[in-house]
């Protein structure tokens, strides 16, 4: 009795504890999060400048969207002078009609409440992509922006926000508030230190890129242009000099390209980090071509370049493939893709591997790896050294669920391949009679299944089950679009 007593006690007092939660009114249930304080006094200070453009111009101000990059909200907090908090609020106004249309205003909070500290203008339909870095060294980040002039057309300008006569630390927040409430909007805005056209990728990449190329701890800005013949398409370095923006050097990028596709930075092989900028294009005869561009014994360089003004990057006939760090060291490797031979009249004859290489900083191209590439299941392989040469590939999707890849000993055009070695993709609910079958389980997935078998009697590889487990990745898509 004294037990069931003690037992309804506690149960009594968890029904108490959580009639706070469980018991509570349908308003309270449904009622919206309570904003923040700081939240309020920005979108007052946001309000208050709209209005005010829209009094000062007699026209409806529009928001602006920003189309592309790692920074595209409406409101965007930055951490502008560098101490490790985001005191900064950065928001975006159209004013159609007038000769800068485009509005660029930074809010800083100064004894709780925001006010603007900071504008930037410029022309164009839209912002295409924004950024912050320390270029010169010293006071506020710059400001890069990617205008979207027309449909096509594109400018980089780079504005810093440093000549703003913004009252002191020293400065009494009352009196600083005042100071700052009075400033006009032509004593806030910044000055433009760069304006040059510049182009953007198909997938949309900025045609820009912010990068300590020559790591003295300064940002640089790389900025590229193509040709609309293919005649002469460009790399331009532009860094902090003498107390301006100017431009550090430029290169060529390969001859023919008629669109560019992909942008992307990483590094070159090697002790020192040295940044590198990846461009892969289209070329006007087809296929693609991938420019690689370092900032090397103090000369911006294509190290890819070869002796006919085209990058020794040149990739025909399967294209599917990008820059990659496929082996998870900090470096971009390069595929250059090779078919493999098919045996009499197969339908499935079109496969290829994958060779990736490196470039080192004094522009050395190195083998890394060879993979085989299944992309239509998610899936890739690296290939022993030992294998080239010996091996064809082949499909057989005859069991639904089930996509097989058969790898075969190659033994010349003339005697049917040996298959030695099969991997599959299934739905998961299959994959349970694989053990029975003695079957190596290499990956599992949300609803899918990657597994492997050796054939018997077949060609003796070299590899067992856990080298294949070693050697089998699945598919990482954010190496395609990051």
């Amino acid at each position: 009795m004294r037990k069931k007593v003690i037992m309804l006690g506690m149960v009594l007092a968890s029904v108490l504890l959580l009639s706070g939660c469980l018991f509570r009114s349908p308003d309270d249930l449904y009622r919206q999060p309570e904003k923040s304080p700081g939240y309020e006094q920005l979108n007052a200070a946001i309000r208050s400048v709209r209005t005010g453009l829209e009094t000062e111009f007699g026209t409806r101000v529009e928001d602006v969207t920003i189309m592309a990059g790692d920074n595209t909200a409406n409101i965007q907090l930055q951490d502008l002078d560098g101490d490790g908090l985001r005191e900064s609020a950065v928001t975006f106004f159209r004013v159609p009609g007038i000769e800068k249309p485009i509005k660029i205003y930074v809010f800083t909070q100064i004894d709780g409440e925001y006010v603007p500290t900071g504008v930037v203008e410029g022309e164009g339909s839209a912002i295409y992509a924004i950024d912050y870095a320390q270029m010169n060294g010293e006071g506020r980040k710059e400001v890069a922006v990617n205008w979207q002039i027309s449909t096509g057309a594109y400018q980089l300008g780079v504005y810093t926000l440093d000549d703003v006569d913004l009252p002191g630390d020293d400065v009494d927040p009352g009196e600083a508030l005042a100071e700052l409430r009075s400033m006009s909007r032509a004593g806030l805005t910044g000055t433009e230190r760069l304006l040059t056209r510049c182009s953007v990728a198909s997938d949309g990449s900025s045609g820009c890129r912010l990068l300590d190329m020559d790591r003295d701890s300064r940002i640089e800005v790389l900025v590229t242009r193509m040709d609309a013949g293919g005649a002469s398409s460009q790399v331009e370095l532009y860094g902090w000099e003498d107390g301006a923006v100017t431009s550090l050097g430029v290169t060529e990028l390969s001859a023919g390209i008629n669109a560019i596709n992909r942008i992307r930075t990483n590094y070159l092989a090697g002790g020192y980090n040295q940044p590198a900028l990846y461009v892969t294009s289209t070329l006007t005869e087809g296929g693609r071509v991938i420019d690689v561009v370092s900032y090397m014994n103090g000369a911006l360089t294509n190290v890819s370049m070869g002796s006919e003004g085209i990058s020794r990057e040149v990739i025909q006939g399967y294209t599917e493939v990008n820059p990659t760090d496929i082996n998870s060291d900090v470096v971009a490797e390069l595929p250059a893709p090779y078919q493999l031979p098919s045996y009499g009249e197969s339908a499935s004859s079109n496969f290829w591997l994958i060779d990736w290489a490196q470039y080192d900083q004094r522009g050395k191209r190195n083998h890394v790896l060879t993979t085989y590439h299944n992309m239509s299941d998610g899936w890739y392989l690296v290939i022993p050294e030992s294998w080239r040469d010996q091996i064809t590939i082949s499909r057989n999707d005859q069991v639904t669920g089930r996509r097989e890849v058969v790898f075969s000993h190659w033994r010349g055009e003339d005697r049917e391949p040996t298959p030695f070695l099969s991997i599959y993709r299934m739905a998961s609910s299959r994959s349970s009679s694989l053990d029975e079958d003695g079957w190596t389980i290499l990956r599992e997935e949300e609803n899918v299944t990657y597994a492997a078998r050796f054939h018997e009697d077949g060609w003796n590889s070299g590899l067992d089950e856990m080298d294949l487990l070693e050697r089998f990745d699945t598919i990482k898509r954010s190496w395609y679009n990051e």
